[in-house]
């Protein structure tokens, strides 16, 4: 698998712009093209202003390309006229991209794009998605927190975060956490640890079953203490990143966090 294109929902605020800027750098890396999307509605068809709507779009849309970080790089733009956030993936070419790279306005979400937000693209988008919290001036991996189970079908898709973990060579740090409502034995951890490391190999990694008060705090204070520079984690869709956890912790990660969260969906 290979990276060989890179979607950006795109609504001109900053936030779009840091995704953009780690866009780049792993486009740089990959040799991938980068679609820059901006979704929008419009007032009814006939509408007069339509036309100055669509037409002030292309106009910032244009500029896009002249940014500084992107001069290197293979750049499309895409608009979408009354197409939700959620729907960009109906669109033939987007749902066949290989990574998604977006930014996020933590607990707000990505409101500037036709009412939608990170989350429901975390939860929904056929490919990995990178969210990026805060501008960066080099995107590197030095330290990945990689937060699982170690479920059958955790050991089957992890080849999904293989594209970015190859670009960057990071040590990969696997993180079981144990709370008192999914507490697991740890002889039944380093079980599963053991096989998931049997089936996927990898040059630089740490194993390690972390005890906390929830799945969230855990992932996020082990992060902390390691310094790392992303979290990988699998979505269970609707029912959270665990199959144990009803609640929706993927929100809850890439709200709370300033990690840059990886996630791909089971």
């Amino acid at each position: 698998m290979a990276i060989r294109s890179i979607l950006v929902p795109y609504d001109f605020s900053d936030c779009a712009t840091d995704a953009l800027r780690v866009a780049a750098k792993i486009a740089r890396l990959s040799g991938a093209v980068i679609d820059v999307v901006h979704v929008y509605e419009t007032m009814t068809d006939f509408h007069t202003e339509n036309q100055k709507v669509r037409e002030s779009i292309e106009s910032r849309l244009d500029k896009v390309p002249e940014l500084d970080f992107v001069q290197d790089v293979e750049l499309t733009k895409f608009m979408l006229r009354q197409v939700g956030l959620t729907e960009m993936f109906k669109n033939d070419r987007l749902a066949k991209v290989d990574l998604v790279v977006m930014g996020s306005h933590g607990a707000r979400g990505f409101r500037g794009m036709a009412g939608s937000n990170t989350q429901k693209i975390v939860r929904i988008a056929p490919m990995p998605v990178l969210v990026i919290k805060h501008r960066v001036e080099d995107f590197e991996v030095r330290d990945l927190v990689y937060a699982s189970n170690f479920t059958e079908t955790d050991i089957t898709r992890f080849d999904m975060f293989r594209p970015v973990i190859e670009l960057f060579q990071p040590k990969v740090h696997l993180l079981k956490v144990n709370t008192p409502k999914t507490f697991e034995r740890s002889e039944d951890s380093h079980r599963a640890i053991d096989n998931f490391l049997q089936r996927n190999e990898l040059e630089k990694f740490t194993a390690t079953i972390y005890n906390d008060l929830s799945i969230e705090e855990g992932i996020l204070n082990f992060a902390r203490s390691i310094d790392a520079d992303m979290i990988a984690m699998a979505t269970h869709g609707r029912t959270g990143f665990f199959h144990v956890v009803n609640g929706s912790l993927t929100e809850d990660i890439v709200n709370h966090t300033t990690f840059p969260v990886l996630s791909v969906k089971l």
